[in-house]
Protein backbone atom coordinates (compact mmCIF):
# COMPACT_ATOMS: atom_id res chain seq x y z
CA UNK A 1 0.00 0.00 0.00
CA UNK A 2 2.73 2.33 0.98
CA UNK A 3 4.51 1.44 -2.38
CA UNK A 4 1.60 2.00 -4.27
CA UNK A 5 1.59 5.54 -2.86
CA UNK A 6 5.23 6.54 -3.39
CA UNK A 7 4.63 5.15 -6.98
CA UNK A 8 1.06 8.12 -7.77
CA UNK A 9 1.18 11.61 -8.15
CA UNK A 10 -0.82 13.58 -5.21
CA UNK A 11 -3.18 14.34 -7.95
CA UNK A 12 -3.43 10.86 -9.18
CA UNK A 13 -4.12 9.45 -5.63
CA UNK A 14 -6.73 12.01 -4.59
CA UNK A 15 -8.66 10.81 -7.88
CA UNK A 16 -8.06 7.24 -7.50
CA UNK A 17 -9.34 8.26 -3.86
CA UNK A 18 -12.13 9.99 -4.62
CA UNK A 19 -13.15 7.59 -7.39
CA UNK A 20 -12.88 4.77 -4.38
CA UNK A 21 -15.10 6.70 -1.98
CA UNK A 22 -17.53 7.54 -4.53
CA UNK A 23 -18.19 3.53 -5.70
CA UNK A 24 -18.48 2.78 -2.02
CA UNK A 25 -20.76 5.24 -1.10
CA UNK A 26 -23.15 4.49 -4.05
CA UNK A 27 -23.23 0.55 -3.11
CA UNK A 28 -23.94 1.85 0.07
CA UNK A 29 -26.53 4.17 -0.24
CA UNK A 30 -28.66 0.83 -1.83
CA UNK A 31 -29.18 -0.42 1.44
CA UNK A 32 -29.34 3.13 3.41
CA UNK A 33 -32.62 3.06 5.13
CA UNK A 34 -34.61 6.35 4.63
CA UNK A 35 -34.56 7.44 8.31
CA UNK A 36 -30.59 7.51 8.16
CA UNK A 37 -30.95 9.12 4.70
CA UNK A 38 -32.79 11.71 5.97
CA UNK A 39 -30.58 12.22 8.71
CA UNK A 40 -27.60 13.07 6.04
CA UNK A 41 -29.63 15.30 4.30
CA UNK A 42 -30.49 17.15 7.28
CA UNK A 43 -26.85 17.26 8.42
CA UNK A 44 -25.46 20.71 9.67
CA UNK A 45 -22.17 19.90 7.64
CA UNK A 46 -20.31 17.10 5.52
CA UNK A 47 -18.63 16.14 8.90
CA UNK A 48 -21.90 15.21 10.40
CA UNK A 49 -23.40 13.47 7.27
CA UNK A 50 -20.16 11.49 6.95
CA UNK A 51 -20.87 10.72 11.03
CA UNK A 52 -24.20 9.27 10.53
CA UNK A 53 -23.41 7.71 7.28
CA UNK A 54 -22.13 4.47 8.92
CA UNK A 55 -25.07 3.89 10.77
CA UNK A 56 -26.72 1.57 8.73
CA UNK A 57 -25.26 1.75 5.14
CA UNK A 58 -23.98 -1.71 3.79
CA UNK A 59 -25.30 -3.48 6.81
CA UNK A 60 -23.80 -7.03 6.92
CA UNK A 61 -25.47 -10.00 5.45
CA UNK A 62 -28.10 -11.46 7.74
CA UNK A 63 -26.45 -14.73 7.43
CA UNK A 64 -23.42 -12.97 8.48
CA UNK A 65 -25.00 -11.80 11.63
CA UNK A 66 -26.91 -14.99 12.32
CA UNK A 67 -23.54 -16.72 12.34
CA UNK A 68 -22.08 -14.19 14.68
CA UNK A 69 -25.07 -14.37 17.27
CA UNK A 70 -24.29 -18.19 17.68
CA UNK A 71 -20.85 -17.89 17.81
CA UNK A 72 -21.34 -15.64 20.88
CA UNK A 73 -24.02 -17.73 22.10
CA UNK A 74 -21.69 -21.04 22.18
CA UNK A 75 -18.63 -18.91 23.54
CA UNK A 76 -21.19 -17.42 26.48
CA UNK A 77 -22.20 -21.67 27.29
CA UNK A 78 -19.03 -22.77 27.51
CA UNK A 79 -18.00 -19.60 29.31
CA UNK A 80 -20.49 -20.58 31.63
CA UNK A 81 -19.97 -24.12 31.86
CA UNK A 82 -16.31 -23.65 32.56
CA UNK A 83 -16.93 -21.10 35.37
CA UNK A 84 -19.76 -23.95 37.03
CA UNK A 85 -17.04 -26.64 36.62
CA UNK A 86 -14.48 -23.95 38.92
CA UNK A 87 -17.10 -23.79 41.50
CA UNK A 88 -18.66 -20.20 40.20
CA UNK A 89 -16.92 -17.16 39.61
CA UNK A 90 -16.21 -13.99 42.43
CA UNK A 91 -16.59 -10.45 41.88
CA UNK A 92 -13.57 -8.70 42.67
CA UNK A 93 -14.88 -7.20 45.87
CA UNK A 94 -15.60 -10.39 46.98
CA UNK A 95 -12.72 -12.19 46.73
CA UNK A 96 -11.08 -8.72 48.54
CA UNK A 97 -13.71 -9.83 51.63
CA UNK A 98 -12.49 -13.23 51.16
CA UNK A 99 -8.68 -12.79 51.45
CA UNK A 100 -9.07 -9.74 53.45
CA UNK A 101 -6.98 -6.89 51.55
CA UNK A 102 -8.41 -4.31 49.66
CA UNK A 103 -9.74 -4.25 46.15
CA UNK A 104 -7.09 -2.70 44.50
CA UNK A 105 -4.73 -5.40 46.07
CA UNK A 106 -6.87 -7.86 44.06
CA UNK A 107 -5.89 -6.03 40.88
CA UNK A 108 -2.19 -6.36 41.98
CA UNK A 109 -2.22 -9.59 42.58
CA UNK A 110 -3.84 -10.45 39.20
CA UNK A 111 -1.51 -8.69 37.75
CA UNK A 112 1.84 -10.11 39.44
CA UNK A 113 -0.19 -13.97 38.32
CA UNK A 114 -1.21 -14.28 41.68
CA UNK A 115 -4.48 -15.26 40.97
CA UNK A 116 -6.05 -15.29 38.09
CA UNK A 117 -8.90 -12.80 36.92
CA UNK A 118 -11.05 -13.82 33.54
CA UNK A 119 -12.91 -11.04 31.89
CA UNK A 120 -16.45 -11.65 32.51
CA UNK A 121 -18.43 -8.86 30.28
CA UNK A 122 -17.57 -5.38 31.25
CA UNK A 123 -15.93 -6.80 34.79
CA UNK A 124 -12.93 -9.46 35.81
CA UNK A 125 -14.15 -12.28 37.61
CA UNK A 126 -12.21 -14.74 39.83
CA UNK A 127 -12.71 -18.32 39.84
CA UNK A 128 -13.58 -19.47 43.03
CA UNK A 129 -11.30 -23.01 42.43
CA UNK A 130 -8.16 -20.87 43.14
CA UNK A 131 -8.99 -20.06 46.92
CA UNK A 132 -8.61 -22.01 49.70
CA UNK A 133 -8.97 -21.17 53.55
CA UNK A 134 -8.57 -17.04 53.06
CA UNK A 135 -5.88 -17.64 50.43
CA UNK A 136 -4.92 -18.73 46.68
CA UNK A 137 -3.98 -22.14 46.85
CA UNK A 138 -0.35 -23.09 47.38
CA UNK A 139 1.41 -23.43 43.99
CA UNK A 140 -0.51 -21.00 42.12
CA UNK A 141 1.87 -18.14 41.30
CA UNK A 142 4.15 -20.64 39.74
CA UNK A 143 2.11 -22.28 37.45
CA UNK A 144 0.31 -18.68 36.43
CA UNK A 145 3.79 -17.51 36.06
CA UNK A 146 4.53 -20.47 33.47
CA UNK A 147 1.24 -19.88 31.17
CA UNK A 148 2.52 -16.54 30.76
CA UNK A 149 0.66 -14.05 28.62
CA UNK A 150 -2.00 -16.45 27.32
CA UNK A 151 -5.15 -15.51 27.49
CA UNK A 152 -7.06 -15.76 30.90
CA UNK A 153 -10.11 -18.00 29.61
CA UNK A 154 -7.45 -19.69 27.67
CA UNK A 155 -5.65 -20.31 31.22
CA UNK A 156 -8.72 -21.19 32.92
CA UNK A 157 -9.80 -24.03 30.47
CA UNK A 158 -6.53 -25.23 30.73
CA UNK A 159 -6.61 -25.10 34.60
CA UNK A 160 -9.91 -26.86 34.76
CA UNK A 161 -9.16 -29.55 32.65
CA UNK A 162 -8.66 -33.12 33.78
CA UNK A 163 -5.33 -34.96 34.14
CA UNK A 164 -4.05 -37.85 34.29
CA UNK A 165 -1.33 -39.12 36.06
CA UNK A 166 -1.41 -37.30 39.34
CA UNK A 167 -3.83 -39.95 41.08
CA UNK A 168 -5.78 -42.61 40.90
CA UNK A 169 -8.77 -40.62 39.54
CA UNK A 170 -7.88 -37.18 36.94
CA UNK A 171 -8.18 -34.40 38.44
CA UNK A 172 -7.73 -30.40 37.65
CA UNK A 173 -4.57 -28.44 38.22
CA UNK A 174 -7.18 -26.34 40.23
CA UNK A 175 -8.43 -29.56 41.98
CA UNK A 176 -4.43 -31.07 42.95
CA UNK A 177 -3.45 -27.26 43.99
CA UNK A 178 -6.67 -26.98 46.13
CA UNK A 179 -6.33 -30.44 47.95
CA UNK A 180 -2.87 -29.46 49.01
CA UNK A 181 -0.22 -30.81 46.09
CA UNK A 182 2.84 -31.48 47.86
CA UNK A 183 6.12 -29.53 46.37
CA UNK A 184 7.19 -32.30 43.68
CA UNK A 185 3.76 -32.68 42.33
CA UNK A 186 3.43 -28.77 42.22
CA UNK A 187 6.62 -28.52 40.55
CA UNK A 188 5.49 -30.98 37.64
CA UNK A 189 2.15 -29.06 37.66
CA UNK A 190 4.52 -25.43 36.66
CA UNK A 191 6.21 -27.60 34.24
CA UNK A 192 3.21 -29.17 32.40
CA UNK A 193 1.96 -25.55 32.19
CA UNK A 194 5.22 -24.38 30.74
CA UNK A 195 4.68 -27.00 28.44
CA UNK A 196 1.25 -25.49 27.36
CA UNK A 197 2.04 -21.93 27.30
CA UNK A 198 5.06 -23.01 24.40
Amino acid sequence: MAALAQSLAPDTLRRRAMQALTEAVVRALDSASEETLAAIVGAQDPREALAIAPRDLAPPPPERLAAERAARARTAGFRAELAARVGGMYARDEVAELLGVTSAAIDKQRQRRQILGVPYGTETRYPAAQFRDGAAVPGLKAVLDALGDMHPWGQLQLLAAPLDGFGEAPASVLDLLGQGADADTRARLAQLAAGWAA
